[in-house]
């Protein structure tokens, strides 16, 4: 009963609080801001005529397996990379007792020419067209999600496999590319069925969710 209210809880921490700012790569901070966060409430806030244009990309490789985290704006043209991965216990240290879950970060400038072909990759794929209305992302599942403020007009979509070939998605191969973290995509596919995550889920000791593209924005 115990981990089960502890779950609840660490779920209604995940959907109850906006995120403003931090870093994502910290558990904690993920945790309590990771809705907010993925359906871009802070460049929603801010977006108007005469933004800076920022631009957030999203992969979920099956939530407790992988999570990729880019950032990107018009000013710094600086394209910040997170990934997390399994939590190993044994990396525990006294200095950190959270470093096994803490995200993996590598920064990347990019030079004018790159910056502008990756903005065509991310128009090319329909990040700045229609919204993807009803697409459901579940948190087992892959998926990328883009939020962004393009010429002061906030949008947010997302794809999700197997309706869409994620890894065919123009902007993936360029940055994939630009991502300093040197770890590889956990690529999709078929989910087998596995007897442990299932029961792990019947009993509460697994987040799991399920998010939607609304008309506008993140329906969650």
């Amino acid at each position: 009963m115990r981990t089960q209210i502890g779950v609840i809880v660490g779920a209604l921490a995940l959907a109850g609080c906006t995120y403003g700012g931090g870093d994502m790569g910290d558990p904690v901070t993920r945790k309590f801001h990771w809705f907010s966060y993925v359906a871009g409430d802070d460049i929603k806030a801010t977006c108007q005529a005469g933004s800076p244009d920022r631009f957030r990309l999203v992969y979920n490789g099956r939530y407790d397996q992988q999570l990729r985290l880019y950032d990107l704006d018009s000013v710094r043209q600086l394209l910040i990379a997170k990934v997390t991965r399994p939590g190993n216990a044994a990396k525990v240290s006294v200095d950190d007792l959270l470093a096994p879950w803490r995200a993996t970060e590598a920064k990347t400038p990019l030079d004018q020419p790159a910056y502008q072909s990756l903005v065509a990759a991310f128009a090319e794929a329909g990040m700045f067209g229609p919204p993807a209305v009803g697409r459901e992302l579940p948190s087992h599942g892959f998926h990328w999600v883009a939020a962004s403020c393009k010429d002061g007009q906030f949008r947010f979509t997302g794809w999700a496999y197997p309706e869409t070939d994620l890894m065919a998605l123009p902007f993936v191969a360029p940055l994939l590319a630009a991502d300093g973290t040197a770890i590889a995509i956990n690529p999709p596919g078929p989910i087998a069925f596995d007897p442990q995550y299932e029961d792990n889920l019947k009993r509460g000791l697994v987040t799991s969710f399920n998010l939607k593209v609304g008309e506008n924005g993140m329906v969650r």
